[in-house]
C-alpha cells in the first residue's frame, strides 16, 4: 500500500503574511480548497492509496510513507520514489531543495538529485499562481444573482451570498458563504473571497485572494494581490500592481528582496489591517498584519 505524508518545512515557507498563526500554510485556502487538500488530492490521483496531513503524525513514525514536501510540490518525485527509490533516501531537485524522502530523516543514506516536474508554494506571489492551478475550469453555478449582473465568465457563490445590480464577472470568481457583491463592482482574472466578505460600490478586484471578513466596501481598486481575514478598505484605496518602467516586480520575503518574475504584482496584506481613506499602496509592497494608515497616506 503506497502511503504519503505531507510535511511542512518552516525555513522553506517564505509565504508571510499571507499565511500565519491564524492561517497555517497547509490549511491556507482559495475557491473553498486548502494546500494541504489540494496536495492530498494530487498525491492521490498519482496512485497513493493513503495520505497523511503534516500534523497527523511526527516524521519517520515507522510506517513506510513516502514523505513529501508540500513547498516544491512533485507527486512525480513521490511516485518515483516510492516504486524504484533505494530503502532509504531522499529526492532533491537541481536546487538542493528536498521534494520527497523514505525512512527516518536522521538515518537516510543518500540524497538523490533528479530532474522532476515541481509546482513550487514558497513565495507569496506563488499562490496567486496556484489559485489559477485551482480555479482553472471551475463550473459556475446559480444562486442570488439579481438581475442587471452580467457573468461573461464562470461565478460559483457560497450560502447566504449576494450579487447584486450592476456587477460584472469577467474569468473566474468564487464567492465564499455570507458574501455581498456589488453593486456596480468589476471582479476579473481568478478572485476568491473567503466568507462574510463585503465588496461593495465601485470596487475593482482583478486576480486577487480575499480571506475572511474583509471589507473592500467602497471606489477602491486592488490587482494581483492577497489579502487577509478582518481586513478594511476605507474608501478610495487603491492597491496598485504596475510600475511606469514595466519593470518586473520586488517583493521582501523572508527579510530580503527577491525577483518575482512578474511584471504584475499589488500587495500581500496581513490580517486585521485598516487602510484609512485614499491610501495608496505601491506595487510589491508586504503590509505587516494589524497595520493602520492614515487618510490619504501611501504605503511605500
Amino acid at each position: 500500500m503506497r502511503i504519503a505524508r505531507l510535511i511542512y518545512i518552516p525555513e522553506r515557507d517564505l509565504t508571510f503574511p499571507a499565511t500565519g498563526p491564524e492561517r497555517p500554510f497547509h490549511a491556507f485556502s482559495v475557491a473553498g480548497t486548502s494546500i494541504g487538500a489540494y496536495c492530498a488530492l494530487q498525491l492521490r490521483e498519482a496512485g497513493f492509496e493513503a495520505v497523511l496531513g503534516p500534523e497527523e503524525e511526527e516524521r519517520g513514525s515507522g510506517d513506510g510513507a513516502v514523505e513529501v514536501s508540500m513547498h516544491d510540490f512533485s507527486p512525480e518525485a513521490a511516485v518515483w520514489l516510492a516504486d524504484y527509490g533505494p530503502g532509504e533516501c531522499e529526492l532533491r531537485n537541481a536546487e538542493g531543495c528536498f521534494l520527497a524522502g523514505k525512512g527516518a530523516p536522521g538515518v537516510r543514506r543518500s540524497s538523490l538529485k533528479r530532474d522532476m516536474a515541481v509546482e513550487r508554494l514558497v513565495y507569496p506571489w506563488d499562490l496567486l499562481d496556484w489559485q489559477e492551478r485551482v480555479m482553472r475550469g471551475m463550473e459556475g453555478d446559480g444562486g442570488f444573482i439579481k438581475d442587471g449582473a452580467h457573468v461573461m465568465g464562470t461565478l460559483r457563490l457560497g450560502r447566504d451570498s449576494a450579487v447584486l445590480p450592476g456587477v460584472v464577472v469577467e474569468g473566474c470568481v468564487w464567492v465564499g458563504d455570507g458574501c455581498r457583491v456589488g453593486p456596480n463592482c468589476y471582479l476579473r482574472g481568478y478572485v476568491s473571497l473567503g466568507d462574510r466578505c463585503v465588496v461593495g460600490q465601485g470596487v475593482e478586484l482583478k486576480n486577487c485572494i480575499v480571506g475572511d471578513g474583509t471589507f473592500i466596501s467602497h471606489l477602491s481598486y486592488a490587482g494581483d494581490s492577497i489579502i487577509g481575514n478582518d481586513v478594511n478598505f476605507g474608501a478610495g484605496t487603491v492597491c496598485s500592481n504596475f510600475r511606469h518602467d514595466g519593470a518586473e516586480q520586488r517583493m521582501m520575503a523572508g527579510g530580503r528582496l527577491v525577483e518575482t518574475g512578474r511584471n504584475k504584482l499589488g500587495a500581500v496584506i496581513g490580517d486585521h489591517v485598516r487602510f484609512g481613506a485614499n491610501t495608496v499602496v505601491l506595487p510589491g509592497r508586504v503590509v505587516s498584519p494589524g497595520t493602520w494608515t492614515m487618510p490619504g497616506e501611501v504605503f511605500r
